[in-house]
């Protein structure tokens, strides 16, 4: 045989390694044989792989004027209706202040409310008080008082309380005048005590006996 003879066997036996083997028909394959080509690994190294920047777009939201309004309207409908509470549980002490009357005497004519009569009873004094024996009525007391509004306002007249104690200081005797009971004259009757003005007063009392040496006269708010 020559060599012309063995080049077309030569042929047919050489094969390359990276080549693919297509199985014949009803052969098996094994497991871990795959019958597609590997990809062949890049010998080349990447460099100078620049990405490209990210571009995250924002914008910022149209306000929405609805709701804030919405909410704006809400916290000042709040804060009034606490501002009213707080009025309508404090109207009397309110209503007699000096930096809130003026208010009051505007809006109650409005509203039909009535702004109460200002009331200070530290300010309300007496003086030249006298307790002496009756004239005309045996076992009676007359006692004689000048009292004082020293408030700048006309103000309800108080009651009067009359305390009679002993020489200890032990409460003997007390009672109680309301207005009706002090007041005569030209004053009987009247609803105000007036500013800066002296008034003379006359009370007619049981005689609480001979310990009850020792007597004062107190004022209480007539409401």
């Amino acid at each position: 045989m020559s060599a012309r003879d063995d080049e077309p066997l030569a042929l047919h036996l050489s094969a390359r390694d990276d080549d693919p083997v297509e199985p014949l028909p009803g052969d098996r394959l094994e497991p871990g044989l795959s019958s597609k080509p590997e990809r062949p690994a890049r010998k080349e190294p990447l460099v100078d792989v620049v990405d490209d920047p990210l571009q995250l777009g924002w914008e910022k939201p149209a306000p929405n004027w609805g709701k804030r309004l919405l909410w704006g309207f809400l916290t000042l409908l709040a804060a009034g209706l606490l501002a009213f509470q707080y009025v309508w549980f404090h109207f009397d002490e309110m209503a007699r202040q000096d930096q809130y009357r003026p208010i009051f005497q505007q809006i109650c004519p409005i509203v039909g409310c009535q702004v109460p009569t200002r009331v200070d009873i530290s300010r309300i004094k007496s003086s030249n008080l006298v307790v002496r024996s009756h004239p005309d009525f045996k076992g009676a007391l007359i006692v004689d008082a000048i009292i004082y509004n020293r408030a700048p306002f006309a103000q309800p007249f108080p009651l009067l309380e009359l305390r009679f104690a002993d020489l200890n200081g032990q409460l003997i005797a007390s009672r109680r005048f309301k207005p009706s009971e002090y007041l005569s004259g030209e004053l009987a009757g009247r609803g105000d005590m007036p500013s800066q003005t002296p008034i003379h007063i006359a009370l007619d009392i049981l005689d609480p006996g001979p310990k009850a040496v020792n007597y004062s006269l107190s004022f209480r708010s007539p409401e």
